[in-house]
């Protein structure tokens, strides 16, 4: 995985929400405090934007919530591990414990479309899926995402 896209630093441990509201709130914060974007509401705004299209509840406890706005500065993928359950409408109707939150320029979504696409054919693998969800040591997420080529 490119370095730039997804490293270790790019991974929260959210304890305190308890709803998608509170779970997009706690992901605009952290993209913005890594400097991935300029406006943390403008980015909040995008991702529930985006989930009223359709949901990014993907399956398994698994999310990837994206927006691609103009308050992206950088391309970027943050995992979001959610100590309590964030009900979220996925489509087998799970609660959520994980998000692969993204960040997607105006520009270049092309590339991100295909990280998206990556993403959503990993989470297949049960393997991955599992070490995702249970995993909880930085540098093991790391080693586990980082089986994503992008």
């Amino acid at each position: 995985m490119n370095k730039e896209i997804f490293n270790e630093e790019h991974i929260l441990f959210d304890t305190t929400s308890t709803t998608q509201d509170e779970a997009f709130k706690s992901i605009a914060s952290f993209a913005f405090e890594k400097g991935y974007v300029s406006d943390k509401e403008e980015f909040y705004n995008g991702l529930k934007q985006r989930e009223e299209e359709a949901t990014t509840g993907f399956k398994d406890h698994i999310a990837i919530p994206h927006s691609k706005n103009k308050a992206v500065l950088k391309p970027g993928m943050f995992l979001v591990k959610f100590a309590n359950d964030i009900p979220w409408n996925a489509l087998d109707q799970k609660d959520v414990k994980v998000g692969f939150a993204l960040t997607i320029p105006e520009e270049g979504a092309t590339e991100h479309l295909k990280l998206l696409s990556l993403i959503a054919r990993k989470l297949i693998d049960n393997q991955f899926r599992e070490g995702i969800l249970n995993e909880n040591e930085p540098n093991k997420l790391a080693e586990i995402i980082d089986e994503i080529s992008f």
